[in-house]
């Protein structure tokens, strides 16, 4: 029941970037983020929010999060569970069928599929 209530919270969280993405007003099936330093995240339609990759300091690895977007720390609400840290080159994209999908960069280059709203955030 809990995890049903979490992953509810979550999709009502996420709606809001699904209404406003930076810089079309909206996010569309087949929209995507990759994990590089200079990504711009998905932002609520107040801008209040942002969901996106935050490289994690000192590392070159990225952690798929939501955090508050107005405010000078960009504190992170949000992540998924343990914390999952991706490579330089992972993606997140919103697939038609299956919603949020990460795609995790390896190490060779090949992508590995991860249904993001699976994960408890």
């Amino acid at each position: 029941m809990a995890l049903v209530l979490l992953h509810l919270v979550f999709l009502t969280i996420f709606l809001h970037f699904i209404v406003a993405q930076q810089n079309t007003g909206s996010v569309t099936v087949g929209a995507s983020l990759t994990a590089t330093a200079n990504i711009k995240p998905w932002l609520s339609s107040s801008g209040e929010f942002a969901f996106g990759f935050q490289q994690v300091q000192g590392i070159n690895n990225f952690l798929l999060s939501i955090w508050y977007n107005k405010i000078p720390n960009r504190t992170i609400i949000r992540y998924p569970e343990e914390g999952w840290m991706v490579p330089t080159g992972s993606k997140v994209e919103l697939l038609l069928g299956s919603g949020l999908v990460l795609l995790r960069a390896h190490m060779y280059g090949d992508l590995a599929l991860y249904p993001v709203l699976h994960q408890v955030l």
